[in-house]
């Protein structure tokens, strides 16, 4: 059931809270300084706390506004549910939030399903700057039509809840396809019907991520950070994904997301929560991709000469690695002599390299 999901905070749902909140501080920070007004919308907002009393992701929101002065002036929100009785239990306790009448807009609370009419009404207004938040507890609500409303305006971005389980097992079935047409397009969802049917589990996951991908950089959100939550077993149960078009978002959700799930044994982020492992380093037979990612750099930035931070500003999307990732394996090409650094190893402090360094590439060898 729906409901039972308040009873208690599981640690995933403290850690996708914990990433969103932390997202929320970081772009709030950036927009504010940029609008007058900054816009938080929960369309699955939940009563704001789990039967144990714990907060839930409205009112996290809503103390780090109140921490802010200027945000208490700029910050725009909306929560909305289905479910009338969450949403009255929400009014309740924003109402009791200590000093939540120093909010300039008062948080709006909506009772409503997330309908035609709603994507209709943002589709038609310049949508202020706005992080927002989409967590249904299946796939019903989620569309790309309302994906694309959300942030089509500047400043716009989204976290969305994927259901991986339960779309993995839609996607074959007549029953959701209205569901599914609606999530990934009615042309992609046929070829991927085909596709599947030949593949095995972890390829059936990598496909479905890949399709999701393509849909949203047709809308022009180039720019997806899929987070994977397992269940104990290691198979995976969903997915919080990220959308943003700009690269600055991108980078600092890439960052947060890092730190809350797992890393390899080389210290490469896996993306990923898998229970009682969050924070620590995994040193199993797998794939390592760090070991590609110096043929990989002498050949995209051969006979060029770029800045630490530039290298890791023109390589980094779509990658896992993160920028400790590629001054690591950038000191140890130095060390190897097949790149040259200003200033070189000898006058900087050991095992560093900071930003401003200049990293200067050989040329391609000749065929």
């Amino acid at each position: 059931m729906v409901d039972s999901f308040f009873d208690e905070p599981e640690e995933r749902s403290r850690v996708k809270a914990e990433i969103v909140v932390n997202y929320f501080v970081a772009w709030s920070r950036i927009m504010a300084k940029r609008a007058e007004r900054i816009g938080y919308f929960d369309f699955f907002a939940g009563p704001g706390r789990y039967k144990t009393g714990d907060k839930s992701t409205p009112l996290l929101i809503l103390e780090r506004a109140l921490a802010s002065q200027v945000l208490t002036s700029r910050l725009v929100t909306v929560f909305n549910d289905a479910n009338p009785e969450f949403t009255s239990t929400l009014k309740a306790e924003i109402d009791a939030l200590p000093g939540v009448d120093r909010l300039k807009y008062r948080p709006q609370v909506l009772t409503g399903e997330i309908s035609d009419e709603l994507i209709e009404h943002f589709e038609g207004i310049k949508t202020i700057p706005s992080l927002s938040f989409v967590d249904p507890w299946g796939y019903r609500g989620l569309s790309l039509r309302l994906i694309r409303a959300i942030i089509k305006d500047w400043g716009c971005e989204v976290v969305f809840f994927f259901n991986y389980n339960r779309i993995n097992m839609g996607i074959a079935n007549n029953l959701v396809e209205p569901h599914m047409r609606a999530l990934l397009g009615e042309d992609r969802l046929a070829k991927l019907r085909q596709e599947m049917m030949s593949l095995n589990p972890e390829d059936r996951e990598s496909r479905v991520r890949r399709a999701l991908g393509e849909a949203l950089e047709e809308m022009g959100a180039p720019f997806l950070i899929p987070f994977r939550f397992e269940r104990r077993g290691g198979r995976v149960s969903h997915y919080i994904c990220f959308v943003s078009k700009h690269p600055l978002g991108y980078g600092i959700m890439k960052n947060i997301m890092a730190s809350r799930g797992v890393v390899d044994e080389d210290g490469v982020p896996l993306f990923a929560y898998m229970p009682k492992s969050a924070g620590r380093q995994l040193a199993f037979e797998r794939d390592r991709p760090i070991e590609a990612l110096p043929a990989d750099l002498l050949s995209r930035f051969a006979g060029q000469t770029l800045t630490m931070k530039d290298v890791y500003d023109q390589h980094n999307m779509g990658t896992p690695f993160i920028k400790p990732n590629y001054k690591r394996v950038l000191i140890r090409m130095e060390e190897r002599a097949e790149i040259k650094c200003e200033p070189d190893r000898e006058s900087r402090k050991a095992n560093t390299l900071a930003d401003r360094v200049l990293i200067s590439f050989p040329p391609a060898a000749s065929a």
